[in-house]
């Protein structure tokens, strides 16, 4: 594995780990200033500050929501996640499976498209 392809899996690690554990570091550190992010079949969004209103919104209404990623897939420029939500307060056999595709530029997340049923993401409303 090269050292484009060990980075940019680090880039997706330290997205999975922030989006559990804090919304707002996940987006300001995880995402370029200028990034676009797909809820595809759904909107486009951008923004810093849009993007952490929605996730703060997010981790209000589900608060113990967490990914958990089943498979990671790195080239040099994009990774893929498949993973999926879970939330225990809609029970432990409740999950939400989802998969974005990050184009990485440098050390952050450039383009995001994530593909999922929004309407049952915990908090979401597009």
């Amino acid at each position: 594995m090269n050292s484009r392809i060990e980075n940019n899996l680090a880039v997706a690690r330290r997205y999975v780990e922030l989006y559990n554990t804090d919304p707002e570091r996940f987006v300001r550190e995880c995402y370029h200033e200028d990034y676009k992010v797909g809820a595809m079949g759904v909107c486009w969004y951008d923004g810093i500050d849009k993007f952490v209103e929605i996730e703060k919104a997010v981790q209000a209404a589900a608060p113990g929501r967490r990914m958990r990623v089943t498979a990671m897939h790195a080239t040099e420029n994009v990774v893929v996640v498949e993973a999926e939500v879970t939330d225990p307060v809609r029970g432990t056999d409740w999950s939400l499976p989802f998969c974005a595709v990050l184009e990485i530029r440098g050390d952050r997340i450039a383009v995001d498209r994530t593909y999922a049923e929004f309407p049952k993401w915990p908090g979401l409303s597009l």
